[in-house]
């Protein structure tokens, strides 16, 4: 009975460490930054971007929905936005362009037929 119990405990307890592990934010210094990925429960990547070292967002970062297809593709330049921001949805993707996190134009494509994640 003891045996059991313990075999039962341990695999309860390594089930449950390598669920957190692969849910864990992935964090890795490249440069004068720092790479982030965070997870879904599901192991697939929720976003996926960097930041500097006083915490701010810089160059590209992703969110991805549950299902591993892309939702977002932003840049940022030291916490402001800019650049095309592309969002995707499932009839129709948006274009967003910013400089200095002011919004200089919006364009959206529906996308009936089209492959998605493909612009």
């Amino acid at each position: 009975m003891k045996n059991l119990l313990f075999v039962f405990t341990f695999l309860l307890f390594g089930s449950f460490a390598y669920s957190q592990e692969n849910n864990l934010p992935k964090v890795e210094e490249k440069g004068d930054l720092q790479e982030v990925t965070l997870y879904y429960e599901n192991g697939n990547i929720m976003q996926h971007g960097f930041y500097t070292k006083d915490g701010k967002l810089h160059a590209s970062w992703e969110s991805y929905n549950l299902d591993g297809t892309k939702k977002c593709y932003a840049t940022y330049n030291y916490g402001v936005k800019v650049g095309v921001w592309t969002y995707w949805s499932k009839n129709k993707i948006t274009k967003i362009e910013y400089d200095n996190n002011k919004i200089i134009n919006i364009t959206e494509l529906d996308i009936q037929n089209s492959p998605k994640n493909n612009l």
